[in-house]
Formats: C-alpha cells, sequence, structure tokens
C-alpha cells in the first residue's frame, strides 16, 4: 500500500472514520504497516473495512480517495440500485455477480458514465471506450471517438435537399409587428411539428390550416410616438 501525497488528507480520512465510527459503524479490519519511522507515519492510512454504514454518514457522501472501504447491505436488487444512486457522484461503478445478466442489468440502471461487469477499473485500459463522469463528477469524455469528437471545432451547414432555390418565409402572424393571433399560431404550429403523437400533429395542422384561413382581420399597428 503507497503513501498518501499529503499529510493533510491523511486527516480528512480518519475523520470521516470518525464520523461513521461515532453514527454507529464499526471496523471490521484495519491494517497496520509496522515501524514506518516518525518522518513517514502520516502519510500512510491504514486499510479500513467498515461496516454498518449508511447514508447518513459522511464516508457514503463524499469522495474519500484512500484505502477506505464501506460495506452496506441490501434486500433486492431495487434497493442497492437505489442505494448507489444516492449520491451526488456518478463516475464509475463496479458490480460482481454470478449471474452476469443481472449484473448488467443493474450496471445499466446505476448513474455513471463507466461500468465494470465482475471486473473494476478495467474500462479505463480499454482507450478506445470513452471515460468520464455524471453529475458532480464532471461532464464530457476523453479517450474513445467521443473524447476525440471534444477536440473539434464542430460547424453545423444547413442546405435545402432537394429544392436548392426554396427560401424559408417566416408566417405573417408572427412578422414584426406580432398579429393578435401570433401567439396561438406559434403554439399550432410547434404542435403540429414537433407533437407527441401523429393524431396530435394532424389535429394541429387542421387549426393551424384554418387558422390561417379566417385570418382576415388587418395587423394592427402600434403608433410611434
Amino acid at each position: 500500500m503507497g503513501a498518501i501525497c499529503m499529510i493533510e488528507h491523511s486527516e480528512r480520512l480518519q475523520n470521516l472514520v470518525n464520523d461513521a465510527l461515532d453514527k454507529g459503524a464499526e471496523i471490521a479490519v484495519r491494517g497496520s504497516f509496522g515501524n514506518l519511522g516518525e518522518d513517514a507515519v502520516d502519510q500512510f492510512f491504514p486499510p479500513t473495512v467498515l461496516v454498518n454504514v449508511n447514508h447518513t454518514m459522511k464516508i457514503m457522501q463524499e469522495e474519500a480517495f484512500g484505502p477506505i472501504l464501506p460495506i452496506m447491505k441490501f434486500s433486492s436488487d431495487e434497493e442497492v440500485i437505489q442505494l448507489a444512486n444516492d449520491s451526488k457522484y456518478g463516475l464509475g461503478c463496479a458490480v460482481f455477480s454470478g449471474n452476469q445478466k443481472r449484473a448488467i442489468k443493474i450496471a445499466s440502471q446505476v448513474h455513471c458514465g463507466v461500468a465494470a461487469i465482475n471486473d473494476f477499473a478495467s474500462s479505463y485500459m480499454c482507450q478506445s471506450l470513452p471515460f468520464g463522469g455524471v453529475k458532480d463528477s464532471g461532464f464530457g469524455r476523453f479517450a474513445g471517438v467521443e473524447g476525440l469528437r471534444a477536440c473539434c471545432l464542430v460547424k453545423a451547414v444547413v442546405e435545402d435537399r432537394w429544392w436548392p432555390y426554396v427560401k424559408t418565409m417566416i408566417p405573417k402572424p408572427i412578422q414584426y409587428p406580432v398579429s393578435e393571433n401570433g401567439f396561438a399560431f406559434q403554439q399550432l404550429l410547434v404542435e403540429t411539428l414537433y407533437g407527441i403523437s401523429v393524431w396530435d400533429r394532424l389535429q394541429s395542422l387542421v387549426n393551424l390550416l384554418k387558422m390561417i384561413s379566417e385570418q382576415k382581420s388587418p395587423i394592427t399597428r402600434r403608433k410611434s410616438r
């Protein structure tokens, strides 16, 4: 077990353990290093396994970055998924099970950027896979196609596919100055283009055409002072 780079972090790890112990957790096993010398002992933290932990403890809500393994019991797959997702972090997970299909099903419901089945951190060694997290564990990816795209300058170009001389025109009801039924026209237009079902789109289209045909009143213009 290697040393910790910053002595202050060793104190933080011990505070996380103390908080868990104060709230009912127990140490199942803890390692020792023997005689390291006074100059080195503060930079080594003994591997610690905690049991009887829960999510009221800081160790289950904060990133430890140290050799601390908290263990929680669960009674169902649904419960363990809920416990795993009860965190503001979501970098990676590892699911171990004798039933690989069951492990894959669980991993697919854990909110994280990387998942390993019956293994740990093996995906990081495969540089063709994107690596990154969700929630407070960050956004974006490196490695893989997704990581390469992050280094690219993406440009969107729109053109008429079939009729190159067709110009996009703004419908008259929503041209400035906007008519009184401009908002209703815009709402029907959006529902026609992006309605949930085909029936909703057709119904909105009929109402939209009806509004266009009935629009006979002149556009009200505001007088400038």
